[in-house]
């Protein structure tokens, strides 16, 4: 059974995130405070449970499953939670505030989760049932989300698959979209990529992945699920 353990600390936080997310990310108080359900709920437009329950329907009991990034809120306990005892999740993320807090927040609870503190764009040593990248391909600049997104396809097992939860292009007409924009233009200049192109089109080899999208709340949202076409590997 895997242990409560964290591994490789301390990472070095890469400069884009410095730039633009340091404020929040390596805050003890606004970590404690944005770990609120209700206040993720608010955050994501109403939508942050049912995009967390989108991407656990992913996975199944007794699995290894890794999630690049911290998420807070109930989506890793819920997870881990569905994994059960004999599952394992590895939890990776650059930023060891983040990390530790949700070690504590859990160390108790699911013995078969790590926490791993390390860039995401390092190679894994191993290989996945089911690799969550939730929310964080809006935040890395253009090279890396092509980086990012092409070593989780190459780390998952022969039958694996990947999901990914982000940001979408709404509708025209959706009442919220020029003020989402206005504010990713203000705080997250990475972050509008993601409505000019689709994220299976950063793949080396889409053709090797069968591709399933579902969106959410007027398209603002996605989950994209790559999975590995048998007899291709």
């Amino acid at each position: 059974m895997a242990k409560k353990k964290l591994i490789n600390a301390p990472a070095e936080i890469p400069a884009y995130q410095k730039e633009f997310y340091s404020r929040v990310y390596e805050s003890k108080r606004l970590t404690k405070i944005l770990d609120k359900q209700w206040l993720r709920n608010i955050l994501s437009l109403g939508y942050s449970k049912k995009l967390a329950q989108a991407c656990i329907d992913e996975v199944q009991p007794g699995q290894r499953v890794l999630q690049i990034g911290v998420t807070l809120g109930d989506e890793l306990g819920n997870l881990a939670a569905k994994l059960g005892v004999y599952g394992r999740l590895d939890v990776v993320d650059v930023s060891l505030n983040r990390l530790m807090y949700v070690r504590n927040k859990y160390r108790f609870l699911y013995p078969t989760m790590s926490f791993i503190n390390r860039d995401a764009l390092e190679p894994f040593k191993e290989k996945y049932d089911v690799i969550i990248c939730y929310m964080l391909l809006h935040e890395l600049p253009l090279i890396s989300k092509n980086k990012l997104i092409n070593l989780i396809l190459s780390s998952l097992s022969p039958d694996g698959k990947a999901v990914f939860i982000e940001y979408n292009n709404a509708v025209w007409w959706h009442p919220l979209k020029w003020l989402v924009k206005i504010y990713n233009r203000l705080y997250q200049p990475f972050a509008e990529k993601m409505w000019q192109s689709e994220i299976r089109d950063f793949a080396a080899d889409k053709n090797l992945y069968n591709w399933r999208k579902t969106t959410f709340f007027g398209k603002m949202y996605q989950k994209l699920t790559a999975i590995r076409r048998e007899g291709l590997f």
